[in-house]
């Protein structure tokens, strides 16, 4: 399956790009995640999340679109 991803701030420096297109063998976030460590292993040691239609996913999740925004740690204020 082919998906979009659109990188925000510390991840746009960590993968040197804003958004991309990814393959990934299974439709979840384990398979995003996979994905894209095994293409950036240095997201290996980074926290990021992974929002699919302006909700952020659990680990479990399965995709339902092919485009995912992946953000860094935030906080509200």
């Amino acid at each position: 399956m082919k998906i979009t991803v659109t990188y925000f701030g510390k991840l746009t420096e960590l993968t040197g790009m804003t958004s991309e297109e990814l393959s990934i063998a299974e439709a979840s976030v384990k398979g995003v995640k996979s994905a894209l460590e095994q293409r950036y292993p240095s997201l290996k040691n980074s926290t990021y999340q992974i929002a699919e239609n302006n909700s952020v996913l659990a680990n479990e999740a399965h995709i339902q679109t092919r485009t995912l925004d992946i953000f860094p740690p935030f906080s509200g204020g």
